[in-house]
C-alpha cells in the first residue's frame, strides 16, 4: 500500500501500477539536499520509481499552477540540477501529463478489472496462442477470451496493448509483446 497526498498523486500512482516499464514504486523514500544560496535545504520527493533497466528515478507530481510560480519553479531547478549533478534521473510531473485524457480514463479501467479476483493470469501457453495473430481488436479478442475484463485484465498487466491515447472502443486493435520480450512503456 502506498500513501498518497493528493489527488494529482494518486492518478500519478495510476500511471506508474500500470506502467510495464515501473518494477516498483515507493512515497517519500528519501530526504535530498541541495543548496540554495549556499544554504543546506531539505527536499522529500514523492515517489522514487525502480524501472526495468534497474535505474531508480525519483519523481514530483505537481500542478503545473503551482510549478509556475517562479518561486517554485526556482527551487525545483535547484533540486533537479542536484540531481542532475549527481547523474541521477530526477522527473517532474504536471497535472497536463498525469491527466491526459483519454489516457488516464482508459488506464483507471484497466486498473480496475486489475483487482478483480475473477480471472487469474493466461498462462504462457495462452499467450503464445494469442501472439500468433497480428489482428486482434477488443471486440474480437473479449469473444476469444469469454469478455472484456478479460481484455482489460491482460492490458493492466502489460501482457497486451493498445493506443491508451485514443478512447478504447470495440473497434480498438490490440497488441501483443513478441514471446521474450519486455514492454519497458511508460506512460507518463
Amino acid at each position: 500500500m502506498v500513501a498518497w497526498e493528493s489527488l494529482l498523486e494518486r492518478d500519478a500512482i495510476v500511471l506508474f501500477e500500470l506502467s510495464p516499464g515501473v518494477v516498483s514504486y515507493e512515497e517519500q523514500p528519501s530526504i535530498e539536499l541541495y543548496y540554495e544560496d549556499s544554504a543546506p535545504r531539505k527536499y522529500y520527493p514523492d515517489f522514487a520509481l525502480t524501472m526495468r533497466d534497474g535505474s531508480i528515478a525519483h519523481v514530483e507530481v505537481k500542478p503545473q499552477k503551482k510549478l509556475a510560480q517562479k518561486d517554485v519553479s526556482q527551487r525545483f531547478d535547484l533540486i533537479a540540477s542536484n540531481y542532475q549533478r549527481q547523474s541521477r534521473q530526477f522527473w517532474i510531473l504536471t497535472d497536463e501529463e498525469i491527466r491526459r485524457q483519454p489516457r488516464l480514463s482508459n488506464l483507471t479501467r484497466c486498473a480496475y478489472h486489475l483487482k478483480s479476483r475473477t480471472s487469474s493470469k493466461p498462462t504462457s501457453w495462452q499467450l503464445l496462442d494469442l501472439r500468433r495473430r497480428d489482428d486482434w481488436t477488443f471486440e474480437y479478442l473479449a469473444t476469444a477470451l469469454n469478455g472484456p475484463h478479460a481484455v482489460y485484465r491482460l492490458l493492466a498487466l502489460g501482457l497486451a496493448s493498445c493506443d491508451f491515447d485514443k478512447p478504447i472502443q470495440s473497434s480498438t486493435p490490440i497488441t501483443f509483446p513478441p514471446s521474450g520480450g519486455n514492454n519497458d512503456s511508460l506512460y507518463f
